[in-house]
């Protein structure tokens, strides 16, 4: 079964640590490494102008390079590697794990955790210097808090905005030098503007600071992908994390969970797919049909590309094993693709034909055990790739409400599917380019330029997210129930 990943901009967990140095990365290594990622996007990318001119890249990309090329690092080129400015959530960009460990075991961490609401960064944690959860910091080392997110990188498509990142990690690494204090100021919970004087902390600290966070409260269903629960005598609650599972395993759980709700006589449903990055988008019907409204909907997408082929083949990697493409392996991915991809009648895009996927089905059949009650939908800029295209089609569909933030992905189609892993000569940094484009419900393939997420019909005041905070509940779930309750 093909699967629709989703990847974020830059990975730096499950690292297998070993004793590597950056300094043994040439200081020209990282230069030929940015050039190299970005012949690797010009050529291998499905359709890299999609949302900015080709000069308008070219601007950009020589603006990164710059950067680098005045301070030659790892963070530096992981912080401003060119696939930050394509507008595609799915390129990735990430470390070395055993390269990073020297970096990391050299940085001081930023004590206290952030959650960001409204473009607004607050205390999210408590912590030895007695600061309230929910005050609203307001610069660190004199770099303002606007001027912090901007500099996160950030995994979107087009130019959606996001503001679900992981900023306490990044601190350290987007101010100058690295330091190991800081200076923070921020605002009271009562109004008042006050400074204090922080120490840092070394990644294993920050690591467990990070786990102990009060949002995001449903940690839970992050380990476990799927998990569901009665919340009160009329309302239940089923989170999925990942659309990435086995299609059969998939249905058991939801049949497990939908059996309960049934059991339950539950009135009222919330379906919690936040921080959702995706997975087989076959499973997202899969879902919506044991809520369909009608006896079948409609599930329409197609794959289309303009690169049927593999046009950059040095340090091509398999991920699962990091042994590099043979001449075979190049081969028969090429073949795979042009029997299942054709070319079409007018422009210069190729799409996928009826071989392309066994499991798609278009007029989609509802479950019996479906769930006829009110829903609400929950999501966030981490809703990503599948996760948009399930949210997408509840809203088209009118199934119910959604609450929560933007979708990082497009409503009406995203890039993935069939990565492409690259492992760079110098500094062994990974990018991955998805090979594909995906398009939902009939949306002009050619023509698509406008790329907004999946809109929330009901988005949080900043006075209850943090009457929320402060509780140690919730946010979007809070508000869910007290929705419910006025209808």
């Amino acid at each position: 079964m093909k699967k629709l990943f989703a990847f974020p901009l830059m990975v730096f967990s499950s690292m297998v640590f070993s004793q590597y140095s950056v300094s043994e990365i040439p200081e020209d290594g990282y230069l030929k490494d940015f050039d190299i990622a970005v012949d690797i996007i010009q050529k291998q990318h499905p359709n890299p102008y999609r949302f900015h001119s080709k000069e308008s890249i070219t601007k950009k990309i020589d603006s990164l390079r710059t950067i680098v090329k005045k301070d030659p690092s790892y963070t530096n080129l992981l912080i401003h590697n060119p696939t930050r400015i394509i507008g595609d959530g799915h390129s990735n960009f990430s470390a070395d794990s055993n390269y990073f460990e020297d970096v990391l075991s050299s940085i001081y961490f930023f004590p206290l955790q952030i959650y960001v609401h409204n473009n607004e960064l607050y205390v999210n944690g408590d912590n030895p210097y007695h600061i309230e959860v929910g005050s609203q910091i307001l610069e660190i080392n004199n770099v303002t808090a606007p001027d912090l997110l901007k500099a996160v990188p950030k995994a979107a498509d087009g130019n959606i905005k996001v503001e679900d990142v992981d900023l306490p990690f990044y601190i350290p690494f987007i101010l100058k030098n690295h330091p190991q204090d800081f200076t923070l100021k921020y605002k009271t919970l009562t109004g008042e503007n006050k400074t204090a004087k922080l120490s840092g902390i070394q990644y294993p600290r920050f690591y467990y600071e990070a786990k102990h966070a009060i949002l995001p409260i449903d940690l839970i269903s992050e380990s476990y992908g799927i998990y569901g629960y009665k919340l009160d005598a009329d309302t239940y609650y089923l989170s999925i994390k990942s659309f990435s599972y086995d299609e059969s395993f998939f249905y058991e759980r939801l049949k497990k969970y939908f059996q309960e709700i049934k059991d339950l006589s539950s009135k009222k449903l919330i379906i919690d797919i936040r921080n959702n990055s995706g997975g087989a988008i076959s499973n997202v019907p899969l879902l919506y049909s044991f809520i369909a409204k009608d006896k079948s909907f409609n599930n329409e997408y197609q794959y289309a590309t303009k690169v049927v082929d593999i046009k950059y083949t040095d340090y091509l990697v398999d991920p699962q094993t990091n042994r590099y493409y043979s001449d075979k392996d190049i081969a028969d991915q090429n073949n795979f693709m042009r029997q299942r991809f054709d070319k079409a009648e007018k422009g210069d895009y190729y799409f996928g034909n009826s071989r392309l996927d066994n499991t798609y089905i278009k007029n989609y059949p509802r479950d019996g055990l479906f769930f006829g009650g009110k829903v609400i939908v929950l999501t966030n800029n981490r809703t990503f790739s599948a996760a948009t295209y399930f949210a997408s089609l509840f809203k088209s569909e009118k199934r119910g409400e959604i609450v929560g933030k933007e979708t990082g992905s497009c409503s009406n189609f995203t890039t993935a599917a069939w990565f492409l892993t690259y492992r760079l000569p110098n500094t062994k940094a990974v990018i991955s380019i998805p090979r594909t484009e995906i398009f939902f419900n009939n949306n002009d393939k050619e023509n698509v330029s406008n790329c907004k997420g999946v809109i929330p019909d009901h988005t949080i005041s900043s006075n209850d997210f943090l009457t929320s905070l402060k509780a140690h509940k919730d946010p979007e779930l809070e508000y869910s129930l007290t929705l419910f309750s006025k209808k």
